[in-house]
Parts: structure tokens; C-alpha cells; sequence
């Protein structure tokens, strides 16, 4: 019969959000014979050197969730003065990302004489100079800012998803500020011209991925890529759009699945029928679309809008007035949405195990 982890052991496991170390263990008085007797028979699991988790609880968790705790877990392993980096960094803050996680998480340590990175098989630790300014820490792990994390990372992926970054950056902070003040710091680090554009392209009115996805279309097309999430109404803000051209009286409306996930269909869809009644009163035509057509046929989407943009709208049966993001909700007394990723990974809520085993 495999080992049982100790009472005092899940507690602790229970008090670092599922991660323990080997120092911890010795201060609860379990032998470093008795852990590895839990390693090996695999009720425990090594994440980083020296710092451990319950199998149970790693194996019911999501691939982002998982690298989350990895990387978290890399942190506590690493020097003083080390800080989760690139995409440890976006998993940590929840930031929008690819579809799946890099094989082993990723660090900036700082102070180095070293130049370059190693790798190992729990993480790949790179050596350079960041300025005080953009460190910082997620739930107590030390972590880079979001805007260097976004600048770092669009050095080397494409436009898209450099974009999808930045935007997320520039949602969090309330601005572009903390992305032009991080690219200059990186100026001389290879692939910072790519990075550039992201953060010239950047808008903190941007909500979901998808409308960064929507929004990477309309320019790589030249189109103006319309005002994120402005809101309309008669005497009061009442729609928010995902993306609108005022003067051609044009929105487009990013269909993700979170529109329809919170709410009963029949009743989201009797909804959205009305709200298109409303905005076809105000004069406003509607062009949808969904990930895939964003995703995979960038110019068909933006051939749509281009073609509606060259007709002249028709006139409204009322007028309508619009506020930018911020202001229509401040007058509906909301709290404007951050950016995240669509399957969030968030601080890992770990099951339990079913009792000692």
C-alpha cells in the first residue's frame, strides 16, 4: 500500500495553495527519507527542486492551471532575486495567451553576472538587468509587470498574438503608458521593432481576446480599426459595442461563447434580438463575427467591413448618442471589465483529496 501523506502535511499543502517545500517539511519534523518515499511510490510530486505538491490535487487541473503552479513552484526554487517571466508571468496574471502552456515555465534572474540562460527540466532561467520598476508580485510570487511581460514576449511572437498581449497590458494599467515606458528599456533587445508595433497598436478599451483577434484583422487590412467598447444611447448609455465607426454608424460585435454562457440561451437570444431592434432604430448596422472567422479568415471579416464602410448608412429614426468605455460605465456605476483569457487559469482552486490514503 503506497504511503499516506501526514495530516500536517496536507495543511500545509492547504496553507501554500499546494505547494510545500522541503524546508517546510523538516520544520513539520517529516524526514527527507519519508518524503522521498512519498515521491516515489507517487502521492507526492516534485515541481521544483525542493519543492513539492499532492499528485491527487496536480493531476484534476486544467494545462494552464497546472503550469501556474508549476511556475509558481519554480519561483520558490529559484535564487533571491528571481521573478516568473514571459509566459509563467501571463499565467500568473491571468493575461490572454495561446492555447496551450510552453513544456516548462520561465524566470528572469536578476543581478546575474551570467549572460544568456539554462534550462533545466523544472524551468528555463534567463539572466538580465530589469529596472525596479517593473518588478512586482502575484499572491506573494515575484513576477514582472504585465506591460514588460507583453513588450518581452512580442519581440518573438507573431503580430497577433503580440497584439492580443499588448492589448491585455494596456486593459489592466488604464493605459498605454506602462507599455511605452517598457519598450524604450528593451530597446536594444533583438526583435524590439515587432514589439513596437504592438504597443503602437495597443487600445486599453479592449476587452477579450477576441477583439484583439478582431481588431489584428481590421488593421492588417489597413481598415481604422473603430472605437473598442464605446457605448450608445438615446439620453443614456444603454449598448455597449465591441467595435464602432461613429461617423459610418458601423459596429461589430465579437460572438464569443462567454456571451451566451452566464444566462439561459432562449432568454439571451430574445435579448439580443431586441437590442438589434433598438440599434437598427438608431440607424447602427451590425456585422458578427466569431473566433474562427476572425481567426481563420482575417480577410474575408475584413472585407465585410470595409465593404460597409464604403456604403453611406441610412438615416436614423432617432438620434443616438455615444460615450467611450470608461464613461458609460462610470454612468451606469459599473466596474469596467479586465482583459483576461477565455479559460482563465486562475490561483489554483486544488480539489481535495478524498481523506489519507
Amino acid at each position: 500500500m503506497p504511503p499516506s501523506i501526514p495530516k500536517e502535511l496536507v495543511a500545509a499543502l492547504d496553507d501554500g495553495c499546494g505547494l510545500v517545500t522541503a524546508e517546510r517539511c523538516r520544520g513539520l519534523a517529516i524526514s527527507a527519507d519519508r518524503v522521498e518515499r512519498m515521491l516515489r511510490s507517487g502521492v507526492l510530486v516534485s515541481l521544483a527542486k525542493g519543492v513539492y505538491a499532492d499528485r491527487h490535487r496536480v493531476d484534476g487541473l486544467s494545462s494552464w492551471s497546472s503550469f501556474q503552479l508549476r511556475s509558481r513552484a519554480f519561483v520558490m526554487a529559484s535564487p533571491p532575486n528571481t521573478y516568473a517571466a514571459d509566459w509563467s508571468a501571463v499565467a500568473l496574471y491571468e493575461m490572454p495567451t495561446r492555447l496551450e502552456p510552453p513544456t516548462v515555465p520561465s524566470v528572469i534572474w536578476l543581478g546575474s553576472r551570467r549572460s544568456g540562460s539554462n534550462r533545466t527540466g523544472h524551468g528555463r532561467t534567463r539572466f538580465a538587468a530589469v529596472a525596479d520598476r517593473w518588478l512586482a508580485d502575484v499572491d506573494g510570487v515575484a513576477t514582472l509587470r504585465p506591460s514588460f511581460v507583453a513588450v518581452d514576449l512580442a519581440r518573438g511572437c507573431d503580430r497577433r498574438m503580440g497584439l492580443m498581449l499588448a492589448d491585455g497590458a494596456a486593459t489592466r494599467d488604464g493605459s498605454r503608458e506602462g507599455l511605452a515606458r517598457a519598450e524604450p528599456d528593451m530597446g536594444a533587445w533583438p526583435g524590439i521593432q515587432l514589439a513596437r508595433w504592438a504597443v503602437a497598436n495597443s487600445d486599453p478599451d479592449v476587452e477579450s481576446p477576441l477583439e484583439s483577434v478582431g481588431r489584428y484583422a481590421f488593421l492588417r487590412a489597413g481598415l481604422p480599426p473603430g472605437v473598442c467598447n464605446m457605448w450608445v444611447g438615446d439620453r443614456y448609455p444603454r449598448f455597449r459595442l465591441d467595435h464602432y465607426w461613429a461617423e459610418h454608424r458601423l459596429a461589430a460585435e465579437a460572438d464569443g461563447i462567454d456571451k451566451y454562457g452566464s444566462t439561459d440561451p432562449m432568454q439571451a437570444v430574445r435579448a439580443e434580438k431586441q437590442r438589434e431592434w433598438q440599434l437598427q432604430e438608431w440607424g447602427i448596422r451590425v456585422v458578427r463575427y466569431t473566433w474562427n472567422a476572425a481567426f481563420l479568415m482575417p480577410d474575408v471579416l475584413a472585407g465585410r467591413i470595409a465593404t460597409m464602410l464604403r456604403v453611406e448608412p441610412l438615416p436614423a429614426d432617432r438620434p443616438v448618442q455615444t460615450w467611450l468605455r470608461r464613461e458609460g460605465y462610470a454612468l451606469r456605476g459599473i466596474t469596467p471589465t479586465v482583459m483576461r483569457w477565455s479559460t482563465a487559469a486562475r490561483r489554483p482552486s486544488l480539489p481535495r483529496p478524498g481523506g489519507s490514503r
